[in-house]
């Protein structure tokens, strides 16, 4: 995503929820102002257990604890208990298979991930986090997964949940993620998706979808259901033609660059707003297209369509 789609996202969006800390610390064993550290790196430490200063870090708020597969997690969460401030942990990379049954002893959990940890009982984590009650961004990337089991509507405070980079094509997994009335902020991209359920119009609740890098051609109808969408990226995939179906839902920003489309629509010359951004870079229209492109789209926040092929 380049640095302008970044900025306009969070110009027009809700945030995702993510906290701005100062910068993170690598561990040193001779660190001698605990208190001041709020993110801390140990990650690929090849640890078997956490340093025993680790609770002299009384502000703590994040903690990467990745591609430590050695790493006694249970022993690990008991002296991480104790840090009250605690609510960001990343344990990428460590071959779960399941998690420690005292995960609930972090209580102010709110961000996690997981990923990169394919062999991982995801039915049985689901049902472990819900009992976390503050959790509300979970990442799940990178994991080899099929379908989200029925456990995931357990979490029932999550906003944001990333699956990037896995296999997910099951309807199922739509219709499960419906289910959890708070989620707002959904990544599917880079799932081989060729194509969208006609489940995905259950996700009345969702705002922003992220679909970009599948192989998808065409949008269901059923997307006209998810009447609180603000923003579809769907960059990256095999579209010939701008989805008709985005016609009368309540888009503010709609992203296709990188896709095969040739033509603007005539069922777009009178595009209802609020949408007012629209990405159409590396796609394939030619100067014409583009002045229709302009005439139709007067008065958006930002048309861009650099680098026609």
């Amino acid at each position: 995503m380049n640095k302008l789609l970044f900025i306009l996202l969070s110009v027009i969006t809700v945030s995702c929820n993510h906290t701005y800390f100062s910068d993170t610390v690598i561990y040193d064993a001779s660190q001698q102002k605990h208190e001041k550290v709020i993110r801390l790196d140990l990650s690929g430490e090849n640890l078997q257990q956490l340093p025993e200063d680790i609770e002299q870090y009384i502000n703590l708020r994040f903690i990467n604890l990745s591609n430590n597969p050695k790493l006694d997690l249970t022993a690990a969460f008991e002296q991480l208990k104790n840090l009250t401030n605690l609510t960001v942990l990343k344990l990428d990379s460590n071959g779960l298979e399941e998690l420690p049954s005292n995960i609930n002893h972090i209580v102010l959990l709110q961000n996690l991930s997981l990923s990169y940890n394919p062999t991982l009982n995801l039915d049985k984590a689901l049902k472990q986090l819900s009992s976390l009650t503050y959790l509300t961004a979970l990442n799940l990337s990178h994991n080899n997964i099929v379908e989200i089991p029925e456990s995931v509507s357990g979490l029932v405070q999550l906003k944001n949940i990333r699956l990037s980079d896995n296999n997910i094509n099951s309807s199922l997994t739509y219709s499960r993620l419906a289910k959890i009335d708070e989620l707002k902020f959904l990544w599917l991209d880079h799932n081989n998706i060729k194509e969208l359920p006609v489940s995905v119009g259950e996700l009345t609740q969702i705002r922003e979808l992220y679909l970009g890098n599948n192989s998808l051609k065409n949008l269901p109808k059923e997307i006209e259901n998810c009447d609180k969408l603000c923003v579809l990226y769907l960059g990256g995939n095999e579209f010939k033609d701008l989805p008709n179906e985005i016609l009368e839902t309540k888009l503010r920003m709609l992203v296709m660059y990188g896709n095969q489309i040739t033509t603007i629509p005539k069922s777009y010359k009178k595009i209802k707003p609020p949408l007012s951004i629209l990405v159409l870079d590396n796609n394939y229209l030619n100067f014409e297209q583009q002045k229709i492109a302009t005439k139709y789209f007067t008065g958006f926040f930002l048309l861009s369509m650099k680098n026609q092929k």
